[in-house]
């Protein structure tokens, strides 16, 4: 639309904006497009749509005019207009104008959702995270239990299910901001190729199906999987903003996931296991964050506010200093599980194989910490793991390591 406005501001074609949004807005855009003669938007003393929208421009263009428009509320000024310009219309408001006298003079399709727009939108590869439902599966020795194995696998399912749909409304409460960000603004519903009202009854239908398959597996379960739903939306809506609250919260909804895996597989929960998930997932999350600052550091000089997220540029030492110390904590935690809860209850042949483990989640937590600080890690670490071969390769030893220990 903005490239044919600029054609036909070369023809010599007057153009003017009129706008049943408030004068205010009517400027802005006006100014951003940077085509428009005058703009003219809806004022205190009359609101510029449907019928009055007519009049005001009948009175400003009694020789006639040519109108833009999207929506039904069109239709009583095409009916009067010389021409018509639609810009994504609606199948009915198109049927409507095609009835019409008025000749159209342009007519612009809105792009329409493909399957990899809704697999963008759904977030599908952020499901890996979920793979820690299998956790208390395999650490209670369940590998051979088919219907704790089928219930944790729909749970999974299950779980991706709303995740997806939180997923979707952060990005509909994220709208403006992210249609300003420079990668964001690319996004299915930040773009326009997938409407935010398609898209909000999509994540609902998710959201409701994932809780009801949930219950049906285990009303514990549904409980911890609720609990989650309204954690994930407090921190999309409020909390993300908030500084050290929101890496709190995101260290919680990991260690939710152990918690909803133990219930769905009938496992007993091990309060070292979650001590160290949440101490782990804490500084996993302090490292996404400490990149972001480091970044903006580098972009920036003085004490600047990282925007959209409640920290400063001089917070590095901090958010350095608390990352690399829950790490530490969350490995000296790993290793009194193995030492105290593990070994007495002799549910492993030779234990002393888990020691490696402890080792390499120091080793891989070390050199994320080390791709934080250089300002290099570019994802989210735990999706950055599914990508990044070495960590590909330690985890392979890691369950090579857990293997041995059972054999």
């Amino acid at each position: 639309m903005l490239a044919y406005l600029r054609e036909q501001k070369l023809k010599g074609r007057a153009l003017h904006l009129v706008t049943a949004s408030n004068q205010k807005m009517a400027d802005l855009a006006a100014a951003a497009a940077g085509v428009f003669d005058s703009a003219t938007g809806t004022s205190s003393a009359i609101n510029l749509k449907g019928k009055n929208k007519l009049a005001h421009l009948q009175k400003v263009f009694p020789e006639g005019f040519c109108y833009a428009g999207d929506c039904s509320a069109d239709l009583v000024i095409w009916e009067q207009s010389d021409a018509a310009v639609v810009v994504g219309a609606d199948r009915s408001t198109r049927e409507a104008l095609s009835r019409l006298s008025c000749p159209i003079e342009l007519s612009i399709d809105r792009s329409k959702g493909t399957f990899r727009d809704w697999r963008r939108l759904l977030r599908v590869h952020q499901w890996s995270k979920n793979v820690l439902l299998l956790v208390p599966l395999l650490l209670g020795h369940k590998y051979f239990d088919l219907p704790s194995i089928l219930s944790v696998l729909v749970g999974f399912i299950a779980m991706g299910l709303v995740a997806s749909g939180t997923y979707i409304i952060n990005d509909i409460n994220d709208l403006i901001a992210d249609r300003a960000h420079a990668t964001k603004r690319r996004r299915p519903v930040a773009s326009g190729v997938i409407e935010a009202g398609p898209a909000a009854v999509v994540a609902v239908a998710l959201v409701l199906g994932g809780l009801i398959v949930m219950a049906s597996l285990s009303v514990s379960a549904a409980g911890w999987l609720l609990l989650y739903l309204v954690a994930t939306l407090s921190y999309s809506c409020i909390f993300k903003r908030q500084p050290m609250i929101d890496v709190f919260i995101l260290g919680g909804l990991y260690t939710l996931r152990l918690v909803i895996g133990a219930c769905l597989a009938g496992a007993e929960q091990s309060h070292w296991l979650l001590m160290f998930s949440f101490f782990f997932f804490f500084s996993l999350s302090m490292a996404k964050r400490h990149v972001e600052i480091v970044k903006a550091v580098e972009s920036s000089n003085g004490s600047a506010v990282i925007k959209g997220r409640g920290y400063r540029t001089s917070d590095v030492p901090l958010t350095l200093a608390f990352g690399v110390g829950t790490c530490l904590v969350a490995v000296l935690i790993l290793g009194l599980y193995v030492a105290f809860d593990i070994n007495p209850q002799k549910l492993y042949r030779d234990p002393e194989w888990l020691w490696g483990v402890v080792v390499l989640v120091m080793v891989w937590s070390s050199r994320i910490w080390l791709l934080s600080h250089r300002g290099v890690l570019d994802d989210d670490p735990v999706s950055f793991a599914i990508r990044d071969r070495i960590s590909l390769l330690i985890g392979l030893v890691v369950v090579v390591l857990f293997a041995l220990s059972i054999a």
